[in-house]
């Protein structure tokens, strides 16, 4: 008899950490006073104090206004705009991103206007306004396939996937997870491969296919067993296992979510508490199923099934509309 999911599936951060955001600390020589005010901010936002880091970024912002230096305000209006998200001034964020963005185009800096895009769009994703942010996260992608940034166009495009999935466009968000995939196997990126493998496990729960689901989980913890991702494998790993526990295999769920407690203990993880409780709600489950508890938790991954894998599938559509690039026409 199977059971209810313990929650819903945990989304992969690793395509928004993906994305370039210019940071004060990197490329700024300069000693002047709006420079260091720039720099103490990006360094007490790093620190967590994100209430020192918005003022110190309006008088950075300020000193580059009076100079009229309108790189380094764009540079600085990205940072604050995010800083005051992490504050939750929805509003006041948005509004920097978007004057930052109009910088970016007004200079000709097509990266930078991206990354402005990006920004936005992550912020509008976070705030629950999905078709907003796939507005932005296209117009991005766009750029960055004329620009040559591949990785992170595929990063934009795992985005663009996951706000469809949640506007509950299966076969669009598919199709921008397959798209990454290609540009992920090209660039022989595993971590982002891993990244976007865990996308569409999700997606295969979305749609029914807990098998399907299952082979892309394992395929994404066992690559980030060998590379060394530990925070990636809790994630894929969480989510695995509370897909064996919803089809009632509580063995296997146990032995993945003790994985998950161990990792996020060494890295001190927010959501260790919770996952600590659910451990142990599983354990008290499975002792009153009357299975074997075991002395220690063994559990390998090998690579699951190729055909569930299903990696030379042709995709059935492009892989978002007019924004198709010609490499990626072909098998998956």
């Amino acid at each position: 008899m199977t059971t209810p999911p313990r929650s819903t599936p945990r989304d992969d951060p690793t395509p928004a950490r993906g994305l370039r955001i210019p940071d004060p600390l990197d490329g700024l020589l300069r000693a002047g006073q709006a420079d260091m005010k720039a720099r103490l901010g990006a360094a007490f936002s790093q620190l967590g104090r994100k209430g020192h880091a918005v003022g110190l970024y309006e008088q950075a912002l300020q000193g580059y206004r009076a100079a009229n230096d309108r790189e380094h305000q764009a540079v600085t209006l990205l940072n604050l705009g995010l800083t005051y998200w992490a504050q939750g001034e929805a509003e006041k964020s948005l509004a920097a991103l978007r004057e930052g963005m109009l910088l970016y185009r007004v200079l000709g800096n097509r990266r930078g206007e991206a990354d402005a895009l990006n920004c936005l769009g992550l912020v509008c994703y976070e705030r629950g306004s999905y078709a907003q942010a796939v507005a932005y996260f296209e117009q991005a992608v766009a750029m960055l396939w004329e620009l040559g940034e591949r990785k992170v166009e595929a990063d934009t495009l795992d985005l663009i996937g996951m706000a469809q999935r949640r506007q509950g466009r299966l076969s669009d968000a598919e199709d921008a997870h397959r798209a990454a995939l290609k540009i992920r196997q090209a660039l022989h990126d595993r971590e982002g491969e891993a990244a976007t493998r865990h996308a569409l496990a999700v997606l295969y729960e979305a749609r029914g296919q807990p098998e399907r689901a299952i082979a892309y989980y394992e395929w994404a913890v066992r690559v980030r067993q060998q590379i060394g991702d530990r925070a990636g494998e809790a994630v894929s790993a969480y989510n695995l296992s509370r897909l064996y526990e919803s089809m009632g295999f509580l063995q296997e769920a146990e032995a993945l979510l003790a994985r998950v407690v161990e990792i996020e203990t060494r890295l001190g993880h927010p959501t260790l508490l919770q996952d600590e409780a659910e451990l142990a709600d599983l354990r008290r489950r499975r002792r009153d199923a009357g299975l074997p508890m075991p002395d220690e938790d063994t559990r390998t991954y090998e690579r699951p099934d190729e055909e569930l894998l299903d990696e030379t599938r042709p995709s059935p559509r492009p892989p978002i509309g007019e924004l198709k690039r010609p490499d990626l026409d072909g098998p998956d």
